[in-house]
C-alpha cells in the first residue's frame, strides 16, 4: 500500500508542476492584459474583451491556486482544535473531516459539471466566440484535482498514521520516479 501511495504522490507532483506552469502562464497573460488596458485608458482607448478575459484568467488562477494549496494542506482548517488533539483521537478527527471533505468535493464536482454543461450555449458578452462554459469548467477540473489530493491524504492517514505535510518551496523538483524535497 505504501508503494501505491508513493505512486499517487508522484502523479500528484506532476499534476502540481503542470498547475504551477499554467498558473505562471496565466499570471503573465493577466499582467500583460491589465498593463495594456491601463496604458490604453490613458489615451481614452479600451479593449472591450480584455476585461472579460482578465476575469476568466483570474477565476482560473484562483481555483488552480486553491487546488494546489490542498496538496500542501494549506486549505482552511480549524488548527486550534487539530493541534490540541493527540493520538487516535486526532487521527480519527482528521479522517472524518477529510472524508466529509471528499463527500463535499464529489457533490461540488458533479454539480459544477452540470452547471458547466448548462452554460455551453451561453456566449461571453465581449467575446461572442467563447462560451461561458470556459469560465465554469474550472470548477469541476480544480475540484477533481482537490479530490485527488484529498484521497492521497486519506490514504496516508489510514496507512501511515498521519498526512505527509509537503513544504511549498521553489526547491521542490522531480528526479526520475522520486519526489525530492
Amino acid at each position: 500500500m505504501k508503494a501505491l501511495i508513493e505512486r499517487l504522490v508522484l502523479v500528484g507532483a506532476w499534476i502540481d508542476k503542470g498547475c504551477q506552469l499554467i498558473l505562471g502562464i496565466q499570471a503573465v497573460m493577466l499582467l500583460a492584459l491589465v498593463t495594456v488596458q491601463i496604458f490604453l485608458r490613458q489615451i481614452d482607448v479600451s479593449i472591450s474583451w480584455a476585461t472579460e478575459l482578465s476575469c476568466l484568467l483570474f477565476i482560473w488562477m484562483t481555483l488552480l491556486g486553491s487546488a494546489i494549496s490542498s496538496r500542501y494542506l494549506l486549505h482552511i482548517g480549524v488548527d486550534v482544535l487539530k493541534d490540541r488533539l493527540k493520538g487516535k483521537v486526532k487521527k480519527t478527527v482528521l479522517f472524518i473531516s477529510h472524508f466529509i471533505l471528499l463527500i463535499g468535493l464529489i457533490i461540488f464536482i458533479f454539480s459544477s459539471f452540470e452547471y458547466t454543461l448548462s452554460n455551453v450555449n451561453h456566449m461571453a458578452t465581449t467575446m461572442p466566440a467563447i462560451s461561458l462554459s470556459w469560465f465554469y469548467c474550472s470548477l469541476p477540473i480544480c475540484g477533481a484535482i482537490m479530490f485527488y489530493y484529498t484521497v492521497i491524504q486519506l490514504l496516508e492517514l489510514a496507512v501511515l498514521g498521519d498526512m505527509v505535510k509537503l513544504e511549498l518551496s521553489p526547491d521542490t523538483e522531480l528526479i526520475g520516479e522520486e519526489v525530492v524535497l
